[in-house]
């Protein structure tokens, strides 16, 4: 049997006025631990969206990114570098061409290069040859050689190449790649010499072109369907399956993913020989042409460039693309819809950048500089 009077007592003291108050608290207490575990588990959420979100646009952009620098390096820098091999090979001029007071030498290099048959990058157009630009350099001023034309009257001029829809030639038409001009005034020694060269140069674009279509294969894998995109966000929720997962967003993404680039093939190709005889004389140049289909059964690969529909894309990628994706809450102990009240989501900005005003660094002038940055 409880002594009433003995609680009583107890309560009256000065010791016993907390407790009542901590009884009452408890319940409060308790609910604010409840409160800030169901708060965590919502900021944990946002965090885990956030990141899927910035982690797959970024990898899913930068596929593009990838592609765009390379279609840059095979649009000039490299068949460029790997050209510059011969620069120190030399051909010598004849006799004649001593008398016009040309130089006693040139390089195999430039006997591509002033005839149209490599691009080079800048300064110096004169030659042809230049050290490699500066890591900083935002503009390689990768031309042809801008004084075909004065040099060699009967050669093919570049300015009508050098746009972003650039004019192909017709179908019949046959384009120098050599200089006529130095061969009829430079002694190649031999046919096999001239022979060796050539190939080199065929098998050169030949490697450069499949180059090309295998990186625009894997891009056009990679960008169907945002299928990088969705995949990435995938891996980093556990609230969506794989075949929908962050549609919304891929939906938008997915309308900017097209690249179509297209490449500038040359099929009637013409080089020069040197016409010589058995003791060495030179007696100028002949013609040399080459038809690509019917000799290794390909075109032979030049350059590539973008559509229209791409190159306006890629504008707006600069600007900027904002992707939002709505996502799911986890459930909470006090039963509330926080996803129909709140409507909770998350934001990202994704720009696809490289230092020209248009973003168009793929032709002409190519700089395979882009880059993807992220902003809230």
């Amino acid at each position: 049997m409880f002594n009433w009077q003995r609680i009583k007592h107890k309560l009256q003291e000065k010791k016993a006025q907390i407790l009542l108050p901590s009884v009452l608290l408890a319940p409060i207490f308790i609910l604010v631990i409840y409160l800030l575990f169901e708060t965590a588990k919502v900021s944990m959420a946002k965090v885990r969206e956030q990141f899927a979100l910035d982690n797959a646009a970024y990898t899913q952009v930068s596929a593009a990114s990838t592609y765009l620098n390379a279609l840059g390096m095979v649009n000039g820098p490299l068949p460029y570098r790997v050209m510059l091999y011969y620069k120190d090979q030399k051909v010598n001029a004849t006799d004649e061409a001593k008398r016009q007071g040309r130089p006693a030498q040139v390089s195999v290099f430039e006997l591509f290069y002033h005839g149209g048959g490599i691009p080079a990058i800048g300064p110096d157009y004169e030659t042809g040859i230049n050290a490699p630009p500066r890591a900083e350099s935002t503009d390689w001023g990768l031309r042809y050689d801008p004084a075909i034309t004065a040099k060699d009257e009967n050669h093919y001029p570049r300015t009508d190449w050098e746009k972003e829809s650039p004019k192909e030639p017709s179908s019949g038409e046959w384009v120098p790649v050599m200089s006529r001009d130095l061969v009829e005034n430079y002694y190649i020694p031999g046919v096999d010499f001239a022979k060796n060269v050539i190939q080199y140069y065929l098998e050169m674009f030949l490697y450069v072109g499949s180059t090309y279509d295998s990186q625009t294969y894997v891009y056009k894998q990679n960008s169907k369907n945002a299928v990088m995109y969705r995949s990435v966000y995938y891996l980093n929720v556990s609230n969506c399956k794989r075949s929908d997962c962050a549609r919304q967003s891929a939906a938008k993404l997915r309308n900017y993913l097209p690249l179509n680039s297209q490449p500038f093939y040359l099929n009637n190709v013409r080089f020069f020989l040197s016409d010589s005889s058995r003791s060495g004389a030179h007696y100028g140049a002949y013609n040399l042409d080459f038809n690509m289909e019917e000799n290794v059964k390909s075109k032979m690969f030049q350059f590539a460039y973008l559509d229209p529909g791409s190159r306006t894309r890629l504008r707006q990628f600069g600007r900027g693309i904002v992707l939002k994706q709505n996502y799911t809450l986890p459930k909470n102990h006090f039963n509330i819809n926080l996803e129909q009240k709140y409507k909770p989501y998350v934001r990202t900005t994704v720009k696809l950048q490289c230092p020209r005003a248009n973003n168009n660094c793929v032709w002409p002038n190519p700089l395979p500089k882009y880059n993807v940055t992220l902003a809230p």
